[in-house]
Order: C-alpha cells, then structure tokens, then sequence
C-alpha cells in the first residue's frame, strides 16, 4: 500500500543520493582532468547530466508503474549509481584516451563513447530514484526538492574535502563505499534481502579499491606522460590538493632554461618537474643556492640584470623560473598552490612564500618592488580560464605596485601568427593610460628568442641607460628587439628571421596610428577588461574560415578548442534535449488547469536555464575572491545548493498569482544582494581573510539562491495529479542546465559575465510572466467553477 507522504527515511535516501552524486561529478572532473584532455571532460560530463533528463523522460512515459516498485526502485536506483561509480573508475584506470583521433580512429571513438557511457549511468540512476519519488509523493515535492538540493550542497564538500586529502580516484571508490553501505542500511530497515546482499557485494568491491586505488591510465599526449617517459625517470612523491595531484619526478634529461639564448654554450644542470595535475609542469632545481650560470644568456634574468637591487615579486609559478635567477634577492613568491613554493624552500631557496592569487595580492599588498615577475603567464591558460589578473586593472595594481623605476615583466610563448602579444600590448597601454601616461610607448620593452616573448614595462620612461643595456644584451646574445623607445624598423627581425616583422608592426599599431597587420588580425587584439577577464581567448569565429585556407590542417592548433568543445557539446546536448523532451510529448494528458504544455516546457526551462546561468556567472566573479577556482566552485555550488534547498522547503500556500510576488520580490532584493557583493566598485571584500571572504559572501548570497529555490516547487503543486508530469518537468529542468552549461560559458567569454547574469536574470523574468499568466488563467477558472456552484446552489434553493 503506498504511503501517504515520504518518511524521514526517504528524504535522506533522497538527499545522500543526490550528494553522492554530486560529489561522483566534482571528483570525475578532477579524474577527467588528469587522466583525458579537459576539453572533452565538459562533453563528457554534459552528456552523463543528460542521465537525469533521461530518466525523466522513461519515468514520464512509464508513469505510475514506478511508482508501484516502491522502496525497491530506490534501492535499485541507489545500487546503479554506486556501480557506475565504480565502472567510471575501472574504465579510467584500463583506457587512455587519444580524444582528437576519435576523428579518424574507429577504435578511439569507441574507447571515448565507452568512458561517456560509464559516466551516464550514475546520473540515470539517480535521475530514475528522484524522478519516483516525486511522482509518489507530489504534493511534498517542496521537502523532496529540498532533499534533493541539500544533498547536492553537502556532496560538493564532501568531494572537496576528499581531494584536498586524498587522490581522485581513491576518493572516487570512497564516494561509492559510503553509498553503497547507506544503501545497506536502507535495505535492512525496509527490509529489501535482494537489496542488502547486492549492495554489500559492491561495498566489498568499493572498499577493495578505496584502499588500493588502480591509478588512471594517462594520455600520452600529457606531459606527466612524457616525463615518465624519460630514461631513468623515476616519481619522487605524490601530494593530494585542492590544486590537483602533484607528483615529483626526477631525471638526469630533465633540463628546463625557457628563454635561454642559443648563444648559450655552457652546461645547463638537471632540474626536477613538479607536475600539477598531469600538464601543468613546474622545474625544481635540486640546489637554490646559487644563481645558475647560465643566467647572463636568460630573458628571465634580463629584468634581475637591470634592475639589480631591491625587492623581487613572483606571481605565479610556471617554467619561467625566475625564482631560480633571484635566489640572491629579496624574494616574495606569491602562489595559490603553497606546495610548490615550498618545494623550492626545502631546496634551499630564500623567500617569503604567500598562499595567495595574484590579483588579490596586488590589490591588497602595500610593499614596493623593483621587478614583478609574472612567471604564470607563459604557460598560458585555457580560453574561459578567469584571469583577472591580466585585465586593464589587474596590470594597473601590479604597476601601481612597483618602485618608481621598477620593472614589471611577463613572459609569453611565442606565436607565429601572433596570439596574445598584441593583446598584450594593448592591454599594459591601457592599464598605463589609465595611471595618467600620455605615451605608453615610451614605457614598454619587448625582446623575443626563437620560442618566448618577454615584454618590460616601468611607471615611469625607460632611461637611456635602461635603453643601452637592453641593446647590448640583444646583441650579445641574439635576441631581437620586438619595441623600445626609438627602435627603428631595419634593427628588428634580425636574429630569428620571420617573413615579416610582424610583432614590430603590432607593436607599432598598438602605440602608434599604424594599422595592425593582417595575420594579427586573424586573433583578439583589443585590451581586456574586468567584466571580460578572458585573456587567453584569442579565436575569432569569424576568421576561422580564413585562418584554415592560409594554414591548413595546423590552423586546428591555434583554435580555443575550450570553446570548440563547448559549442559542440550546446549542439549535441540541444538535439539530444529536444529528442528526449519531445518524445513523450505525444503520450502526455493534458498538463493543468494553470499551464498549457508549452508553458510547462518554457516555464521549468526557463527555471533551469536561469538558474544554471546566474549560478555560473557568480561562480566565474567568485574566482577573483577565492584563491583556487576548485574552492570557488565549492563555494558556490554549496551556497546554491543548500540555499535553493531552503527555499525548496518553504514553498508559498497560495497558488494563485498573489503567491508570485513575494517569491519574485524576495528574488529580485536577495539578487541586488549578490551582484552589489562581487561586483561592488573597489572590492573592499578582497582585504578580508579568507574565510571571513567565503563567510561575509555566504551571507550575502544565501538570500538570493533562497528565493531561486521557490519558484520551482510552486509549480509543481500545480501539477499534483498528473503524475506523468512531475518528471517531465523535472526532465526539462535538467536539460536546460545542461545547455545553460555550455550557454554560460561561451556567453561569457564572448560577451562578458555581466550579460550571462543579465541572461540569467531574464529567464527568470520570463518564468514570472508565464507563471503570472497561468496563476490569472487558475483563478478565473476557480471563480467560474464558484459562480457556476453559486447559480447550482441558488436553483436547488428556489426549486425548495
């Protein structure tokens, strides 16, 4: 017989469920990150989320027969997360993917849809347990919701906790043990056997491999991959974080000196690799005791040799080793990621290491320095990576910061055509302008070998003595001069010849009245700003063409494939959307008296979209506040989670339209709330510690993401009765976030966060005006149901 309304029990079946299956999605990124090419970890993990609108779409056409499983089907929905948990790990520990060559490798696309297929069982499985429980119980869809939300919330830190402690995959086989022995628990209490032995089975397999985690298999295209590669490499340690896993290797052909002249005839000795992650490499030197003696002949030490005393400031850490020329210095290192830094310092090196982002530090930082070394810059990034840091303002702090004379210097791999030196360019001689330069010009050094771009700038005009020993050291050493104040163009392109001086041209265009060569063009040139903090992006749609019928198949490798790979999965996720929405549409009575089918359709998409886009948007602010964006990303998703979840659980007991103004009231203060906090002129926030940062932002944010809960169980009570419809719309909602996903990011990029939060806002507005129009639709049918009980009544009395 079917219960009433969901026991205690249920909503925190509902609720470890749903956080379990969260932290699985944080945890898989990681594990996607490291062991695969990110790019396709979004595809990857877009397409699993399809799982949940995938099962609402099955539960919409099964209809009430799930409901007829009880107890039953949640076990079986809880034992088939936990087993594609572990099928996700074993898949990763046995199969190495090559993603690109899916193109043309039959048997690589069918590894890449293997790992895809793995990663869409847990979300289905889950999608299956929460889309019964509300069509058993739907008029406590407000708690069920909560349930659901809160769980989220407290899974996603449950999964940061786990990766600062221990490696992804160890956490992964941990995340399945614990639901597989609430499953257990579960089972013995509704007393389901075939529940209790099958979930202890898998607990024993879990368990196995928690404690004996099978490593991922790693792309050989990752430079982890190929340093273990190397003769007699051999892995020192692994450290868990936040930042990543980081694993120390140590070989005798390992030597990195970027930015070295190949004038250079002398020794360069062995250095370690600190690989964060699987790609992002870091040379050790096994000694910082003294400066190594290939310094003379390094761009990294030119700003050391100019400016050649005073305080010294790394940001960031990279292969631009500058710490490794400034072991004599006054040294401040600041890096968010305080396991390099201290590798350096149990070697030897001398430095006040800060855990600290770079944008912050500057913001916040009072001292002065000689030389500001941006080390971080010459991996680069990816295309939608935040860097606030390298913005008109961030480059104004770290001017700001410098001594009268000093030197800001930002290392860049060279590109040809040019990518990111003229926008570079740009940007300083906006940052500049913005301090009161009337000619950046004669502020602004730039030098380049055969793979890197180095790029000085002062506060004030270089001197002719600063202009001297710049040229002597060019001409020594063979590095071409790219700009200085009074450069001529027959002394460029000399050393490391280009068929055209095209950075000289760049340069000249950029502080000049000249126009920017046309290859230049091909990229971003214009400076960056705060509100689009996208540095590393430099494709333009537009070019594409182009850019393929003047380079070929080699134009593949000058695309932001971050970007590619989110149109992509917009695409892919669209018509896998609209296939699954529609598909029951045909089968599906009549939805309510409030809503027709369309504005079922719009107003739970609407929801989703919105909410996905405004959460991302805040995420992508939220970075310039927190210092790791794993944490940022915690951050938000807990306060969203758990705050919609409260929201959830408190549903107005209206239905009508006066129901709808204190929802979107408190919506549109608790909104004004949050933008004022991470957009607020000056970011006064930034001075604070950082957990008083993540407290004061909480506070802040938690009255919005309350109200965004609301909205969505008031529609829901509209819907009671029409069972098939509950998880349909629950499907909808789930396939917009999928799409709001991909949506978010590249409306970011292209247009700047504030029009994503401003998208987002308005699908909010959209779902008022639709629910407005089926509350006034609900209300006049209760009013005529009325009138016509009235007449009725009226006419039995005068028949009396």
């Amino acid at each position: 017989m079917s219960e009433a309304a969901p026991r205690p029990l249920h909503l925190v079946t509902v609720g470890a469920l749903a956080g379990s299956v969260l932290a699985f999605e944080v945890v898989l990124l990681r594990l996607f990150e490291f062991s695969h090419w990110h790019h396709f970890a979004g595809l990857t993990i877009a397409l699993a989320l399809l799982g949940f609108g995938a099962s609402g779409t099955l539960l919409s056409v099964i209809g009430e027969r799930a409901g007829r499983f009880g107890d039953r089907w949640l076990v079986l929905s809880l034992l088939v997360a936990a087993a594609g948990f572990l099928l996700v790990l074993l898949l990763h520990a046995w199969v190495a993917l090559r993603p690109l060559m899916a193109v043309w490798d039959a048997s690589e696309l069918l590894r890449l849809l293997a790992i895809d297929f793995a990663a869409f069982i847990p979300f289905f499985g889950a999608g299956l347990a929460l889309g019964q429980v509300f069509a058993r119980w739907p008029r406590h869809a407000g708690w069920l919701y909560a349930a659901n939300l809160g769980g989220s919330g407290i899974g996603t830190l449950l999964a940061t906790l786990l990766l600062v402690a221990m490696l992804p995959e160890a956490a992964l086989a941990l995340i399945a043990a614990l639901l597989l022995g609430f499953c257990v628990l579960f089972s013995a209490l509704r007393r389901i056997r075939v529940g209790i032995v099958s979930a202890a089975l898998l607990l024993v397999a879990a368990s196995w491999l928690a404690l004996s985690s099978p490593e991922p298999a790693i792309s050989d295209f990752k430079a982890l991959s190929r340093v273990l590669a190397l003769p007699d490499a051999q892995r020192l340690e692994q450290r868990p974080g936040l930042a990543g896993r980081l694993t120390l290797v140590r070989s005798s052909s390992l030597r990195s000196a970027p930015g070295l002249s190949l004038n250079w005839t002398g020794r360069v000795l062995a250095s370690d690799a600190a690989i964060v992650g699987s790609d992002r490499l870091v040379p050790i030197e096994r000694d910082y005791r003294q400066v190594p003696s290939y310094s003379e002949a390094s761009l990294a030490a030119l700003p050391l040799q100019l400016r050649p005393s005073g305080r010294v400031a790394v940001l960031g850490s990279g292969t631009w080793a500058t710490p490794s020329h400034a072991v004599d210095r006054a040294l401040t290192w600041v890096e968010p990621d305080d396991r390099l830094p201290a590798l350096a310092i149990e070697r030897g090196l001398n430095a006040d290491a800060m855990q600290d982002s770079p944008y912050r530090f500057l913001n916040t930082n009072r001292d002065a320095f000689a030389v500001i070394a941006l080390d971080r810059t010459f991996d680069g990034s990816g295309a939608a990576t935040e860097d606030y840091l390298l913005t008109r303002q961030g480059l104004r702090a770290a001017l700001a910061r410098l001594d009268n004379n000093g030197l800001l210097a930002i290392p860049l791999k060279l590109d040809y055509p040019p990518r990111q030196g003229p926008r570079m360019l740009a940007t300083l001689a906006a940052s500049l302008r913005a301090l009161g330069v009337d000619e950046p010009a004669d502020h602004v050094v730039a030098l380049r070998g055969m793979q890197a771009l180095l790029i000085l700038v002062s506060p004030q005009p270089l001197t002719d003595t600063d202009l001297d020993l710049i040229r002597s050291f060019a001409e020594r050493w063979s590095f071409d001069r790219v700009w200085h104040p009074g450069l001529a163009e027959q002394e460029v392109n000399r050393y490391h010849l280009l068929d055209t001086p095209i950075f000289f041209e760049a340069a000249q265009a950029v502080f000049g009245d000249t126009a920017m060569p046309e290859q230049a063009r091909w990229f971003e040139t214009g400076p960056v700003g705060i509100a689009r903090p996208y540095f590393w992006h430099a494709m333009q749609w537009s070019t594409i063409p182009q850019l393929f019928e003047m380079l070929g198949t080699r134009a593949a490798s000058y695309l932001d494939w971050t970007l590619v790979m989110s149109a992509v999965t917009l695409v892919a996720a669209t018509l896998a959307a609209a296939l699954l929405i529609l598909a029951p549409l045909g089968r599906m009575p009549p939805a309510s008296a409030a809503f027709t089918r369309a504005e079922v359709i719009g107003y739970f998409g609407l929801l989703g979209f919105g909410f996905m886009l405004i959460e991302l948007a805040m995420l992508q602010r939220m970075t310039a506040f927190v210092e790791l964006p794993v944490l940022a990303a915690a951050v938000i998703f807990t306060l969203f989670m758990i705050g919609a979840g409260i929201g959830s659980a408190m549903p107005p007991r209206q239905r009508g339209a006066d129901a709808l103004r204190p929802i979107f009231r408190a919506l549109a203060i608790g909104g004004g709330l949050a933008i004022l906090a991470l957009w607020w002129p000056g970011q006064p926030l930034l001075a604070l510690p950082l957990s008083a940062r993540i407290m004061l932002l909480a506070a802040l944010l938690l009255p919005m993401t309350w109200a965004m809960g609301r909205p969505f169980p008031w529609a829901l009570q509209h819907l009671v009765g029409t069972p098939s419809w509950q998880p349909w719309s629950w499907a909808i909602n789930g396939f917009a976030s999928v799409l709001a996903a991909s949506t978010a990011t590249l409306l970011s990029v292209q247009a700047g966060q504030p029009v994503t939060l401003l998208a987002g806002i308005g699908c909010y507005l959209g779902a008022w005006l639709i629910a407005r129009r089926g509350a006034r639709r609900l209300e006049s049918v209760v009013e005529s149901g009325a009138s016509q009980s009235n007449r009725a009544a009226a006419g039995r009395a005068a028949a009396r």
